[in-house]
């Protein structure tokens, strides 16, 4: 008997953790990003600067500390970091890092939409998107360093 409300339980609770942060979808498609080559300067259409950001996510851990020029991709394996050089298209709206680490592409899409942390329930101003070759983790993000 207890066995089975902890199973029920335990579905509940691990939906409610897979919908906390939803898988978000670019908007647009590629055509409406304007190319920009890492290190000139660089504008949003708005015309503000473009922003750092810190993203992150959760099982796998990582964390992901964005600039004009690289990405360095921390996790519990690699508390250091590893530093991608990067290429960058923006959109009004979203902004994505994208690169070739050895045989691997990668991206980083920062999207402006309200995401919560799906351990500690933090909200954060973005959602983001890290795809390392196949590996495809969706998690939160702020802007700063």
């Amino acid at each position: 008997m207890s066995y089975r409300i902890f199973s029920v339980l335990g579905g509940a609770f691990l939906m409610s953790v897979l919908t906390a942060c939803h898988q978000p979808q670019p908007v647009g498609d590629a055509a409406e990003f304007q190319t920009f080559k890492a290190g000139s300067p660089q504008k949003i259409e708005s015309n503000e600067t473009v922003k750092k950001f810190v993203a992150r996510g959760n099982e796998p851990f990582w964390t992901i500390q964005a600039n004009e020029e690289t990405l360095t991709w921390i996790t519990p394996e690699n508390l250091q970091g590893r530093q991608l050089k990067v290429d960058k298209l923006i959109s009004a709206d979203n902004v994505k890092y994208i690169g070739v680490d050895g045989n691997n592409d990668f991206s980083l899409l920062i999207i402006q939409a309200t995401c919560v942390d799906t351990m500690s329930g933090e909200v954060f101003d973005f959602e983001s998107v890290w795809t390392h070759g196949r590996e495809r983790n969706v998690g939160c993000a702020a802007s700063g360093s």
